[in-house]
């Protein structure tokens, strides 16, 4: 329950106002961290996860050329462009799920046709628990990171694992 400071009524928790005296209330229903964990992931921000430099390929690029670099260079996924600007993102999902067994027959087709168009970004700056909540409700694994509008990097759920795992050590020892 959440007391309204002005007249002392109880109002059921994420209630916007007091259903007695109508005071905003949305400011007393935030969460609040309850535990280290939960401070860092609200506190720290998504360029303390190191996010990599993004590999990207324009949208013309031929399947199996893409295909090639992501194997090659042990990534998840690969930013799709055209003209300097982020059209896309191709990732181990979309080869699963849109190419699956007719790969092969796919290889000349360019990545555009098997891209996931306009993909959710998240800001170099924004809190850990915005990606999480995007990558969370989108079912991504991969989100591209932006800075002053241009693609800087790209992280995954993994990275965020990581960040949460070091915390978890770090307090053990």
């Amino acid at each position: 329950m959440v007391i309204c400071p002005l007249c002392q009524a109880e109002n059921i928790d994420g209630a916007d106002e007091c259903e007695q005296c109508q005071q905003p209330l949305g400011y007393l229903s935030r969460p609040r961290a309850s535990s280290p964990l939960e401070r860092s992931i609200l506190k720290d921000r998504v360029f303390s996860l190191g996010p990599r430099t993004p590999l990207s390929v324009d949208a013309a690029t031929p399947v199996a050329e893409v295909l090639r670099l992501m194997v090659d260079e042990s990534v998840g996924c690969v930013v799709i462009t055209r003209d300097d600007d982020m059209v896309g993102i191709f990732t181990e999902r979309d080869a699963l799920m849109r190419l699956n067994v007719d790969a092969a027959d796919h290889a000349e087709r360019p990545i555009r046709d098997f891209m996931t168009g306009s993909p959710e970004t998240i800001e170099l700056d924004a809190p850990i628990a915005f990606a999480l909540h995007k990558m969370d409700v989108g079912g991504y694994r991969h989100i591209p990171v932006m800075n002053e509008g241009k693609v800087t990097g790209v992280i995954s759920v993994r990275d965020i694992l990581r960040h949460i795992t070091e915390g978890l050590m770090s307090r053990k020892a």
